[in-house]
């Protein structure tokens, strides 16, 4: 009670001095002649200014004088538009004042009416824990050329501040909603370097190893849920994840006996509820074991609802096939899961963010030139894309080693960015470096020049632009 009284008080303050002006009047105005001959005595000044410059000369002057004084007689107290000195805005008598206490009145009380209506003061911040972390991954939104820009800054300026904790945090989630996710677990490693013991930041982490494999949970995402479940015990994600890595190995009963246990332990509608149900369903029937009769209190068959959507990870089928592999035969299996990936984006070549998460599969799993195939795909979908343009052009100087000169598929790659962007850094610096290992010192010299006229003066990477350029 006490804050809407806080809060009523504030509104009634404010809207009195919104509405002061209604209820008294503002006398005379000061008549607009006045002003017009201050005008014209500061051009006087500025003339006899001009005059001591050197700027204008005797005759000038006199023909400028002339002509503002003759504005200055135009604009005497003897025009009554201008200088009426009894010109005033009428009182505003007592319909000005009913008018402010109305507004006084009504607008706050419209206020509280709608914010009782439609308002929920009683609702608190949700905890981390307490948000989705098992459930299926939002689909990256689409490319936006302003948000990339802003990544793209925030990346630039963590360079030159390795420490900011809160930046790697941002610049990993930024990452993440991009779905470049490979590059998020790099953010977020730096994050971790800086603080080993949050939570969070594991969690995020491993997370986006698993996106980056298109839903595997691979050895260094293991590692990291490991590290996470000995300092959480009971995080969701951490027993969610090393649940199916265990399913993902073929072994479904450790997987089943975690999974049932987190649900167990779970409130009713936690939100990774629904996934978790329909992963329990799927191993249930695999293991051809019976379904528990309940979880919570609450039927199975409310929780699976038809058409609920799966986690990442193998098919029951898929689980069945595993039982009696090795690991070589499971590894196998493993990529088995992305061959069906590529397999789909054949018959659905217009998914761009398929394609996206393909080559990222393709990268953590070594198979350079397989991913750049499948960033290629995605270009040659959306050629204007410049984001997309730059992941093939990076994909493609990954797989060679620095010695080695640029391939003529990357610099065709790069024009294409530069057609499409004429001040992009990143062409604008391997355009030149392409130019340069060719010797075309010339054409070289003007890539990089035209580069070193976007650094900021005060930035490390201009030296290194000005020592390629001393390098001709």
């Amino acid at each position: 009670m006490a804050l809407f009284v806080i809060l009523g008080l504030m509104t009634v303050v404010a809207m009195a001095l919104l509405v002061l002006p209604l209820v008294r009047g503002y006398g005379a105005m000061t008549p607009r002649a006045d002003y017009d001959l201050e005008i014209y005595r500061d051009q006087l000044d500025e003339i006899e200014r001009d005059v001591e410059r050197g700027v204008i000369d005797a005759d000038e002057r006199a023909s400028a004088r002339i002509e503002i004084e003759r504005r200055m007689l135009a604009a005497s107290p003897g025009d009554p538009d201008m200088s009426d000195p009894d010109m005033a805005v009428p009182d505003p008598g007592k319909s000005g004042i009913l008018a402010g206490f109305a507004i006084m009145m009504l607008v706050p009380l419209a206020a509280g009416s709608l914010y009782l209506g439609l308002g929920s003061p009683g609702i608190v911040d949700q905890p981390f824990a307490e948000r989705p972390v098992a459930g299926p991954r939002t689909p990256p939104m689409d490319g936006n050329p302003d948000v990339e820009a802003m990544v793209a800054s925030l990346a630039e300026r963590l360079e030159a501040e390795p420490d900011d904790l809160e930046g790697w945090l941002m610049l990993g989630r930024s990452y993440g909603v991009l779905g470049r996710y490979i590059e998020a677990v790099d953010a977020l490693e730096r994050a971790r370097k800086l603080d080993g013991q949050d939570p969070d930041i594991i969690a995020s982490l491993a997370e986006n190893r698993v996106f980056a494999t298109d839903g595997v949970v691979n050895p260094a995402a293991i590692a990291d849920f490991e590290a996470l479940r000995r300092i959480e015990p009971d995080h969701p994600a951490a027993r969610f994840y090393l649940g199916l890595s265990h399913a993902q190995s073929g072994e479904y009963q450790i997987a089943l006996d975690e999974w049932i246990d987190l649900a167990r332990e779970s409130p009713a509608d936690a939100p990774w509820m629904e996934i978790l149900i329909n992963q329990i369903t799927d191993v249930s029937e695999t293991l051809g074991v019976p379904l528990p009769d309940g979880l919570n209190g609450i039927p199975v068959t409310a929780m699976a609802a038809p058409g609920a959507p799966s986690a990442p990870g193998p098919t029951s089928e898929d689980i069945a096939a595993a039982q009696s592999m090795s690991a070589d035969e499971q590894s196998t299996m493993i990529r088995s899961m992305v061959a069906r990936l590529a397999a789909r984006l054949e018959d659905e070549p217009e998914d761009i963010e398929g394609w996206r998460r393909l080559a990222n599969a393709y990268g953590v799993l070594g198979e350079n030139d397989l991913a750049i195939d499948a960033y290629a795909s995605a270009a040659a979908q959306t050629p204007t894309d410049i984001a997309l343009l730059s992941e093939l052009a990076e994909s493609i100087t990954r797989s060679v080693s620095n010695d080695t000169p640029l391939p003529p598929q990357a610099v065709t790659v790069f024009r294409q960015i530069l057609a499409l962007d004429e001040q992009s850094p990143v062409a604008l610096w391997h355009l030149g470096l392409a130019a340069a290992e060719t010797g075309s010192g010339d054409e070289a010299r003007g890539y990089w020049s035209r580069l070193l006229a976007l650094i900021p003066a005060d930035s490390s990477d201009r030296d290194a632009v000005q020592r390629a350029l001393d390098s001709l």
